[in-house]
């Protein structure tokens, strides 16, 4: 249900009745100034702020998507979006979701679970990103174009390290280290990715989540599962 904005009970300032009593009239008059922040009712902030100094804070656009029964199975070393069976990582707005002043920022969050790793062969030297896995957000704007958040997550799927200290007092010791490595990888793990995106000009509808491997000779494929994504305006 829509509602006029408050005037707020700050800390230390007591209610100013005149001023309540006003949006009242305004309410019954039919002339309240409804926005598309005042007419939201969930909120980021624990306190609602009523002041010029202290502009209010809002969550607004939510979007959110689940799926607990469906598997990706990702072997590409270039970027794909995550796809749950028939069911791609993403939310979208239609139309586009868009900022009303420059301090507003879209928060996105997304989980998603390392059910199983593929065959995996390990060369005798492992480089730093080889066993690895990333996972990456991407954003398209109102023009219809794509692009990615600025970090990339990566995740190794192995146990694997070569520590000289070992392997000088034992020389098969980086040898059962990699043996082991291969024949454990790691699974059932949890990934999780945060992003903030400041103002665009065309807005944005639609965020995903993409993934590719490293070196799809070292791993051969990553399993994924139990995912959700979620996005929302932080209105400022």
């Amino acid at each position: 249900m829509s509602s006029a904005k408050v005037p707020a009970n700050i800390a230390g300032n007591t209610t100013n009745a005149a001023a309540t009593v006003a949006v009242y009239q305004q309410l019954a008059n039919a002339t309240a100034d409804i926005t598309s922040v005042n007419t939201q009712t969930e909120w980021v902030s624990a306190k609602h702020i009523d002041t010029t100094a202290d502009p209010q804070v809002f969550n607004t656009d939510f979007r959110f998507f689940a799926n607990a029964n469906d598997q990706f199975v990702l072997t590409s070393a270039v970027s794909v979006v995550i796809n749950l069976g028939a069911n791609p990582m993403r939310v979208t707005w239609a139309p586009a979701v868009t900022w009303d002043h420059a301090g507003d920022r879209l928060r996105v969050h997304a989980d998603i679970n390392v059910d199983a790793v593929g065959a995996i062969n390990l060369p005798s030297l492992l480089t730093s990103t080889q066993d690895c896995f990333f996972l990456q957000l991407y954003y398209r704007d109102g023009a219809g174009n794509y692009f990615p958040f600025a970090s990339e997550w990566g995740y190794s799927v192995t146990n694997y390290t070569d520590n000289p200290l070992h392997v000088a007092a034992n020389p098969n010791y980086a040898a059962d280290l990699q043996t082991f490595a291969m024949t454990h990888p790691r699974r059932r793990f949890k990934c999780s990715v945060t992003g903030f995106l400041s103002g665009q000009a065309t807005g944005v509808d639609r965020i995903e989540l993409r993934a590719r491997l490293d070196d799809v000779a070292t791993v051969a494929s990553v399993t994924f599962e139990e995912a959700t994504l979620t996005a929302f305006m932080v209105r400022n």
